[in-house]
């Protein structure tokens, strides 16, 4: 049996390991641009619930205002947290061995001045632990599962809104953001008379560009 336990935790071990390898800093060296960085840099996080959610908010901050919270933030971020926790059954005896903990994440990133919604999204993270005879043991094994998968989240979290920041532009005249980068070379191609013009995308809705 210890030697089936052992064989579950190295896999385990490898799949958490594979899971965070491919990952790069958004602040390592070439890894995001200047400007999506600045940008980054003026999300307030909000408050999460929960001990968990605190967990999740400070690796957030970590990954996405490492140099601090910004004192004239731009933009807002959201986020509700959720925890499941299944016991499976690996034992003949009906004994469970093997517990698997599901983070799920929703999350919005607001503009902070007018709190409309400018993108949002779902994230989940899962992992597990090995259950032994410890009770000790297994409320520190499902303490660091927990966090683990809550640091997954925050890199998954951080990539979206990088992605977006990236690809979002600021309409110079109105101020509304849109993010498809041909959109201001397609307006002014319309005839004079038309003042602007909406576009209807996959990414957020309807978009007004003024020409």
């Amino acid at each position: 049996m210890w030697l089936f336990r052992a064989l579950i935790l190295g896999l385990i071990s490898l799949n958490v390991f594979v899971s965070g390898c491919g990952f790069q800093p958004l602040y390592t060296h070439g890894a995001t641009s200047r400007s999506t960085l600045k940008e980054l840099s003026l999300i307030r996080i909000a408050p999460i619930e929960d001990r968990i959610g605190q967990k999740l908010r400070n690796f957030l901050q970590d990954n996405i205002t490492p140099l601090g919270k910004p004192n004239n933030p731009s933009y807002e971020l959201i986020v509700q947290i959720n925890k499941t926790r299944n016991n499976l059954v690996l034992l003949n005896d009906a004994t469970s061995t093997f517990a698997k903990v599901t983070l799920h994440a929703s999350y919005r990133l607001i503009d902070f001045a007018t709190r409309k919604t400018l993108t949002s999204g779902d994230v989940t993270a899962k992992t597990g632990f090995i259950i032994t005879e410890s009770e000790y043991a297994n409320i520190q094994a499902e303490t660091g599962t927990t966090s683990r998968a809550a640091r997954e989240l925050s890199y998954d979290i951080a990539r979206r809104l990088a992605l977006f920041l990236k690809t979002t532009r600021t309409d110079k005249k109105t101020g509304m953001k849109y993010q498809h980068r041909a959109l201001p070379l397609l307006a002014k191609q319309f005839p004079e008379d038309i003042f602007a013009i909406l576009v209807y995308g996959p990414d957020a809705g309807l978009s007004l560009i003024h020409i």
